[in-house]
């Protein structure tokens, strides 16, 4: 009876400690650090990118009237195209057709009193060639004539002024172009500098957009681009870099660039939303990765990142791998040395794990 008791109490024993021992791997298997890792696929050495800006002209016309008045009707409308030379608006004429009317009559009188001054002087002159007037009387006749002339033709001026004026209540259109902007209403009381409107060419069409200074080395004025505009659908546009600013803005770490549209449509209009795509790099027959910025480490040995190895039933093991990078892009980071095609590596929680440490790869 006693050997069967010793025996059951064994037994039980082993059983306990064999239970405790398999729940002790379970509860630290459960207990590895999960962690995120992405899989290393080669990349173009090129890079793409895409920046968003407003087309303008490289030309546009401010228009105001050279005369104050009352606006009369605006021929116009925002986004349509105009010829050069046609009509933008006009100004009501009555006030100046009135002083054109008065010029005229005033040029009317001087007219006669030119022509009375004149035959005046030719009887006063052969008066005085016959001795029967004096000197005195021809230099007077003569003062006359000439006094008569000079507003003859000052009066000729002023109807060239007033018909000028009268000319300058119509507001034509100085370009080709496409109106940009109408700033006035009609009934409107403007002056001389008012601006009426704004036509802008559409000769030639550019896009300025702003880029991070770390591209701004790598874009150079003639490389070719890509733009597509919001209300042009289905179509893009070849275009050229123009301009390209090295130095930032003062509230911006940003950089100004143009591109112009090499063969701009009529379809095109100053104001227009644009996204402007443009590659970067070159073709490179070394494969190259771009993982996020932040699986990026670097210590005074070299840059490295943390990647997950000999992974069974979602389990692995955290290995150190020292890389080398490259440019920074709209995606990442590139690593130009010590990547590898398929490398698992670690995107999240770097700091809470060390080398040769389990971890579950979720």
């Amino acid at each position: 009876m006693n050997f069967k008791k010793l025996l059951w109490a064994t037994v039980l024993t082993g059983t306990i400690a064999f239970t405790f021992s398999a729940c002790s791997d379970d509860k630290k298997e459960q207990q590895l650090r999960p962690v995120r890792t992405m899989t290393l696929k080669a990349a173009n050495a090129i890079s793409s990118h895409t920046f968003n800006g407003i087309a303008r002209s490289d030309v546009a016309a401010r228009l105001s009237f050279n005369v104050a008045g009352r606006l009369k009707s605006v021929k116009v409308k925002p986004g349509q195209f105009v010829k050069k030379g046609s009509m933008v608006a006009e100004l009501d004429d009555a006030y100046f057709k009135l002083k054109v009317a008065e010029v005229r009559a005033s040029l009317k009188q001087t007219a006669s009193e030119l022509e009375h001054a004149k035959a005046r002087y030719n009887r006063v002159q052969k008066l005085y060639v016959n001795r029967s007037s004096s000197l005195s009387d021809l230099d007077s006749a003569r003062t006359a004539y000439d006094s008569a002339k000079a507003n003859r033709r000052a009066m000729h001026t002023r109807l060239e002024q007033a018909q000028l004026e009268l000319s300058y209540t119509k507001l034509k259109a100085p370009l080709n172009g496409s109106v940009s902007e109408i700033h006035v209403r009609k009934g409107e009381n403007v002056t001389a500098a008012t601006n009426i409107a704004t036509i802008s060419s559409t000769k030639n069409i550019e896009v300025p957009i702003s880029v991070p200074g770390s591209m701004i080395d790598a874009i150079k004025v003639g490389q070719l681009t890509k733009v597509t505009f919001d209300d042009i659908k289905n179509k893009s546009f070849n275009a050229r870099i123009t301009e390209v600013s090295h130095t930032s803005s003062m509230r911006t770490t940003t950089f100004p660039i143009t591109v112009r549209i090499i063969k701009p449509s009529k379809k095109i209009h100053p104001g227009m939303a644009a996204t402007v795509t443009f590659s970067i790099g070159k073709e490179n027959k070394t494969k190259s990765f771009v993982i996020p910025v932040h699986a990026l480490m670097e210590d005074e040995e070299s840059f490295y990142i943390y990647v997950v190895e000999d992974i069974e039933n979602g389990i692995g093991i955290i290995r150190r791998q020292n890389v080398s990078r490259g440019s920074l892009t709209g995606n990442g980071i590139i690593l130009t040395a010590g990547a590898k095609e398929n490398m698992k590596v670690l995107t999240a929680g770097m700091s809470r794990v060390h080398i040769n440490q389990k971890v579950r790869v979720r």
